[in-house]
């Protein structure tokens, strides 16, 4: 893909321009969340605060709970039901079942919508809807969807869908060229504000078959790739509602609220889970994603299992993986066997020597292309959602991950972890050390612009 020369030298001056001095301040209070607000006992409802009690038999799990909820920028609600959703077509099914059940708004935010089989089909469902009078508004990234046509988007619109681009590749759409590099990177649907989706899949025909077809390193490239979305009922929802909105207008003039009640419905109960949508604003100082991410390192007890697809860490981050590890922790790691992104890739392995001899034990999915961003730690408290393992989702993209504290959701975590694992190859301390000489090059020139990965 060729990428025209006034976009090339606004990524340059990104680049100067968000060399953040802030990252260069001690490891001992971490620069990025140096401006987190602190989430006061006022933001809990009772529910919630006699949710909580069910862990005050367990001091190291509250204290867990408490690091997620003094980092997080929206407050826990309680009374929330969370499904685990594996690849695209289980993911697909629950999502076009609640699209075809809607009555009031369809609200879908993603960084890719391509226009092959999956996006058809998903645009011809859009459009019925429509018909039916259903409001419907897409919100799209401009360069994750930059292979789409405009073609594709403008037939949407005929139909009188709502669509809008993020941040279009274009310095006269986009006068601030300096941020080009800030994208929208979230995955959020919410269907009559009442059912919500979000995670880690994109609207895209990579995601026509599950992983478990496995399509090895050739195909898997552009089809079978393994990740994990959640489906959310309850109190949630509002928080994935105020993100789209929120996206919404920053690609265009708000939403008249014609009735505040159809997007913002009251919701009974639905389940016994814990829920937060944490979420990266990148015009913002909320670095709440971070310090989520820290919180559950530090905190955890016993397990710490951690599947990412783009694994690329600051130190901080993984000297919490390594003192987790050297204090008893069960940490183990999945990443990728093979990728879209080699140069990702490289970076992740950088990290490898220094994680084996702490005692993680790492492992490489090897039959599918791994995208899935998901944390599960001492089968309490999960993390899934858009973030990668990166400082550009941490820094400088627009993502949103859901945090679910309960037991049983953890549990099923836990067994979606152990079946990744039986999929993939150990990465064992006596192999690794014995890497050539050209590899240990690529890991250390890589590590020279890790931060832009």
């Amino acid at each position: 893909m060729l990428i025209a020369p006034w976009l090339l030298c606004a990524v340059c001056c990104a680049s100067c321009v968000a060399q953040n001095p802030r990252l260069e301040l001690p490891e001992e209070t971490p620069p990025i969340i140096a401006k987190q607000r602190v989430l006061s006992e006022t933001a809990s409802d009772p529910l919630l605060r006699a949710a909580l009690d069910e862990y005050n038999d367990n001091r190291l799990v509250r204290e867990l709970v408490d690091g997620v909820r003094r980092y997080s920028s929206a407050p826990l609600t309680s009374g929330n039901r969370v499904s685990v959703l594996i690849d695209g077509p289980e993911t697909y099914k629950a999502i076009e079942a609640e699209l075809k059940a809607a009555h009031h708004h369809i609200h879908l935010e993603t960084f890719i919508f391509g226009a092959g089989d999956v996006g058809q089909r998903f645009a011809d469902l859009l459009a019925q809807k429509r018909r039916e009078g259903v409001e419907v508004r897409l919100l799209y990234d401009g360069i994750g969807s930059m292979e789409t046509p405009r073609a594709f988007f403008d037939a949407l619109r005929r139909q009188g869908i709502e669509v809008r681009e993020f941040k279009p590749v274009s310095p006269v759409e986009t006068p601030r060229v300096w941020t080009i590099h800030n994208r929208d990177h979230r995955k959020i649907i919410v269907v009559d504000g009442k059912v919500g989706f979000t995670g880690g899949i994109n609207i895209d025909s990579t995601y026509s078959s599950a992983s478990a077809s496995k399509p090895g390193p050739k195909r898997g490239i552009e089809d079978g790739w393994r990740d994990t979305h959640v489906r959310i009922q309850g109190p949630a929802v509002q928080q994935l509602q105020a993100l789209f909105f929120e996206s919404w207008e920053k690609a265009g003039k708000p939403v008249e609220l014609r009735g505040k009640d159809g997007y913002f419905p009251a919701i009974r109960p639905a389940g016994d889970a814990l829920v937060t949508i944490v979420a990266n604003n990148s015009e913002s100082d909320d670095r709440s994603l971070y310090g989520t991410y820290l919180a559950a390192f530090t905190s955890a007890s016993s397990r710490l299992w951690i599947t990412h697809a783009y694994f690329a860490p600051n130190e901080a981050l993984l000297n919490a993986m390594r003192e987790a590890a050297q204090r008893g922790v069960d940490v183990r790691l999945i990443v990728p066997a093979f990728t879209d992104s080699k140069l990702v890739l490289k970076a992740t392995q950088a990290t490898y020597a220094s994680l084996l001899r702490a005692g993680v034990r790492i492992y490489e999915l090897e039959d599918a292309l791994l995208h899935a961003k998901s944390v599960v730690t001492d089968g309490t408290v999960s993390i899934i959602g858009s973030a990668n393992l990166d400082m550009r989702s941490f820094l400088h993209n627009d993502e949103a991950n859901a945090i679910v504290i309960s037991r049983d959701f953890g549990q099923r975590m836990e067994d979606v972890f152990k079946q990744d694992e039986r999929a993939s190859r150990p990465v064992e301390l006596d192999r690794w050390e014995r890497r050539s000489f050209w590899q240990r090059v690529k890991e250390f020139g890589v590590k020279l612009f890790g931060y832009w990965l």
